[in-house]
């Protein structure tokens, strides 16, 4: 590569030395003087470093062929003790900033990232000033005109006709100017027509060799990000395969006991997926009502596991193994779409529905863009935001505490009502949020003697307050008295089936 920088670099000298010698005169000697300073500086800062990063770009292409050939327990181990491995300082410190990235990735067990995204044509660029360089075509033929008015101005301002020989005179210095003028127009053209088919032709050589370079990582280094996840999909679904045949050798599985043992968790995440495909899971509906007189206002709802086998599975047994694979976030789309999906059917039926929850937990908010998974099935399903209420978890405020407030402002500000769900009482905690109000979970309490307190400070704080888990007449008796407007739980009203709750909305 040092060959073609120097041979490159003589053809320009020789061709900038012979314009220069050529000149006219000294105008047109000191413009195409300059030219020549600028075609060095598109060198220096286009031209050469392109010419040394495609040797960079064949020594790593080399030394791929030599990683592939050893045999490591991590192929990542190989690539960093190959130093340098471009051999060009500029790529070999974009290729170690790859390298932290991947070393990161792996502890953290995500999909590694693409070396595009670290080593590509962007980044090339800005490393090779292309933005800069690009003008200098331009520029030298904008010297070349600049000459061009120079020479006639010159040539013109010392016309003067006051005898015959100054006529003669003012003619040969016209002549001169005109010459001077169609020389450095000439010289630019030249200038800048051999420089950018020089530098385009190095650059496009560059882009190949960078182009073989990358395909080359993918097949011997490591796949793009696109690759990866779909092979990690396909081992996903074959050890899927693979699992579900066990289960069907091995039906003796007691779901509704403690599933402390990994591999006991394993089984249960596998016979749940299996039932979510099956469509064992069915979601119950638990109406929200006025506690004034029992009517209706909006509906909760839940999902429930009918297991042909073990019936009805609590989700108390499997709820926190899906939580703690990530599963929930999966499952709670499933339900969303559920429920949309039975809002449509009851508008086009003609009916008139109550808003139903949407509930979001703080896995949600980390896993999914949940306003906008919403609000397209929303938009999908032409459900205007009145039909529709969005209620956070608390623990979403406390665990996740930016997404969570980003989630509330963006559903106030497209029309959702937002509420905050499994309020535990302790408003100091939950610090200041926006939504429309806060369902307090009565089974989160010590004593319900405490609910008196809590009503309070939500009133002193312009707060609307909601209960969850009313069981008696005397707690109904005593949010009301406390002011609780509203509020759900089994003293009115336990979870039941879409039938029966289309039936009691016919009465409500």
């Amino acid at each position: 590569m040092r060959k073609v920088i120097i041979a490159i670099s003589v053809f320009f000298l020789a061709v900038c030395t012979l314009l220069t010698v050529s000149s006219p005169d000294y105008l047109s000697m000191l413009i195409i003087a300059f030219m020549s300073v600028i075609i060095a500086a598109g060198m220096f800062f286009g031209i050469i470093p392109n010419l040394l990063f495609c040797g960079g770009m064949k020594s790593a292409q080399e030394n791929i062929d030599r990683v592939s050939e050893v045999n490591a327990d991590n192929i990542w181990t190989a690539v960093a003790s190959v130093t340098p491995f471009f051999k060009q300082k500029k790529l070999d410190n974009m290729f170690e900033s790859y390298l932290e990235i991947v070393r990161d990735q792996e502890e953290k067990g995500v999909v590694i990232s693409d070396i595009e995204d670290t080593i590509n044509e962007e980044s090339l660029a800005i490393q090779s000033w292309r933005g800069v360089v690009l003008q200098i075509s331009g520029i030298l033929t904008a010297l070349g005109l600049l000459g061009t008015f120079l020479g006639l101005v010159t040539g013109i301002s010392q016309v003067a006709f006051s005898s015959a020989d100054a006529t003669i005179d003012s003619i040969e210095n016209l002549l001169r100017g005109i010459a001077t003028a169609f020389y450095t127009s000439i010289a630019g053209v030249i200038l800048s027509i051999i420089f950018n088919i020089a530098y385009r032709l190095v650059w496009n050589i560059m882009l190949r060799e960078t182009q073989v370079f990358i395909e080359k990582f993918h097949v011997f280094i490591q796949p793009s990000a696109e690759e990866q996840i779909r092979a990690k999909q396909y081992l996903n679904t074959e050890k899927m395969i693979e699992a579900l045949n066990v289960l069907r050798n091995n039906s003796n599985i007691n779901l509704n006991r403690d599933a402390t043992d990994p591999a006991q968790e394993q089984r249960m995440m596998i016979d749940i997926l299996s039932g979510l495909n099956k469509g064992e899971f069915t979601f119950r509906i638990q109406p929200v009502c006025s506690l004034a007189n029992r009517a209706v206002i909006k509906a909760n709802t839940s999902l429930q596991w009918n297991h042909p086998v073990l019936g009805t599975v609590q989700p108390s047994v499997y709820m926190p193994i899906v939580e703690a694979d990530g599963f929930i976030a999966k499952l709670d789309q499933y339900v969303w779409d559920k429920i949309c999906l039975t809002q449509r059917e009851w508008l086009d039926n003609g009916a008139h529905p109550v808003p139903v929850i949407l509930n979001i937990r703080k896995t949600d908010l980390l896993a999914l863009d949940v306003f906008d998974c919403i609000t397209s099935l929303a938009e999908e399903m032409e459900l205007e935001p009145r039909y529709l209420e969005i209620a956070i978890d608390e623990s979403a405020y406390i665990i996740c505490h930016d997404e969570a407030h980003k989630a509330e402002k963006q559903f106030i500000q497209s029309g959702y009502k937002v509420s905050i769900n499994n309020f535990s009482g302790n408003l100091v905690k939950l610090g200041t949020v926006k939504a429309d109000e806060i369902c307090l979970n009565m089974g989160s309490l010590k004593d319900e003697t405490e609910a008196e307190s809590i009503f309070t400070q939500a009133v002193k704080a312009h707060i609307n307050m909601t209960c969850d888990g009313i069981t008696s007449a005397k707690m109904l008796a005593d949010l009301k008295r406390y002011g609780c407007m509203e509020g759900r739980g089994s003293h009115l009203y336990g979870e039941m089936s879409r039938t029966e709750f289309e039936e009691l909305m016919k009465y409500n």
